[in-house]
């Protein structure tokens, strides 16, 4: 016998089976995370019911705490004013290894820690550049920069990216993304589809003569968890999936002139954690200090030196073969397109969104 039918109905429900109010959260007993509820109930965010071939329990789970809101909150500021710290610095000849430590630094400065490294990714470079140990690359000429920030606070997230256009002849393609990330926005609500956001997301990009990148997408940002079980699509696909209230995403339009795809090059930058299993015995310390560090965030070269201070990269390389590490490859557009982003992190609220990361 299934309940998967009942469980549909009363998440779809918007009153309380006990007291027949909407919206309403538990005052009785915890229980595995979930509240019973009594017949006197103030509002929250979504019903739940836990079911067995016996009996049902009506029960509330709150998503979001008021602590956990505020949390995102924070870290939205910082990653934007980072952002903005930045965006207007930025010219040709400077050294990526200065944005990225200039991004950092800020957020520290305001009691935040970064998600991630910054990433600074020029041209046909789509994502997950960041600065190494030794970098002595610069912003060229007539070059196309993507800044992409986060932050977080106890593992609440924000990310946030922009684009700057270093000749007036690139300035289409930054538009034409944050047109689409502006259409997408201004349509989330609960129960929105993400076929449909990347729909609008692709028709957007078209529409102003460009491509979207299909394999690149936005995603649900959870609690030390850059990426989510859902994602957001730039492009129109056949998905399953919707957004619910209180949920966190960031939607990041990725727009090109190239062939709208990106694909995996040599170099890898940022790791991050996966399982100490295969590991040496001699690796494993530092692997216990990068997990209490980092939890399952992102992190780079700079970030451990005081942990492996001789060849700090070429060892994450090799915890990365092992299996201990996850490396992400620099991504480039495979026509070598030049390559537009533009996001924002959101929280999905009953009549509408609040972006965190405006600025």
């Amino acid at each position: 016998m299934t309940f998967r039918p009942i469980l549909n109905a009363v998440l779809r429900s918007s009153l309380c089976p006990l007291c027949n109010l909407s919206k309403v959260p538990p005052t009785a007993t915890t229980l595995k995370g979930f509240s019973f509820m009594s017949s006197t109930c103030p509002p929250l965010t979504q019903r739940v019911i836990i079911l067995s071939p016996f009996k049902v329990m009506w029960c509330a789970l709150a998503l979001l705490t008021e602590e956990e809101l505020s949390c995102l909150r924070r870290a939205g500021r910082a990653a934007s004013q980072a952002l903005k710290s930045v965006i207007y610095k930025v010219h040709e000849g400077m050294p990526l290894i200065e944005v990225c430590e200039q991004v950092e630094r800020y957020i520290k400065s305001t009691g935040c820690e970064p998600a991630f490294p910054c990433n600074v990714s020029i041209n046909y470079v789509a994502a997950h550049y960041t600065s190494f140990v030794g970098d002595k690359s610069i912003i060229p000429p007539r070059s196309l920069v993507k800044i992409d920030v986060g932050a977080h606070v106890n593992g609440f997230i924000a990310d946030v990216a922009s684009t700057i256009a270093l000749s007036e002849e690139y300035e289409p393609l930054v538009r034409a993304a944050e047109r689409a990330l502006e259409t997408a926005i201004n349509s989330i609500r609960p129960g929105v589809r993400m076929s449909t956001l990347g729909s609008l997301i692709e028709t957007t990009i078209k529409s102003l003569g460009f491509k979207p990148i299909r394999n690149l997408s936005g995603h649900m940002l959870k609690q030390y968890t850059l990426h989510g079980e859902k994602s957001v699509p730039n492009v129109a696909v056949n998905s399953r999936f919707s957004m619910e209230a209180y949920e966190v995403y960031a939607i990041e339009p990725f727009v090109t002139n190239g062939l709208g795809v990106v694909v995996d090059s040599p170099e890898v930058y940022i790791f991050r954690y996966l399982s100490p299993k295969k590991a040496k015995k001699a690796d494993r310390e530092v692997l216990a200090t990068i997990w209490h560090r980092f939890k399952g965030l992102p992190f780079c070269d700079r970030w451990v030196r005081d942990l492996i201070p001789q060849e700090t990269l070429s060892k994450l390389l090799e915890l990365s073969r092992t299996g201990s590490l996850y490396g992400y490859h620099v991504l480039v557009e495979k026509g070598r397109g030049l390559v537009a982003q533009a996001e924002h992190t959101i929280i999905v609220l009953e009549d509408g969104v609040e972006v965190t990361t405006s600025f």
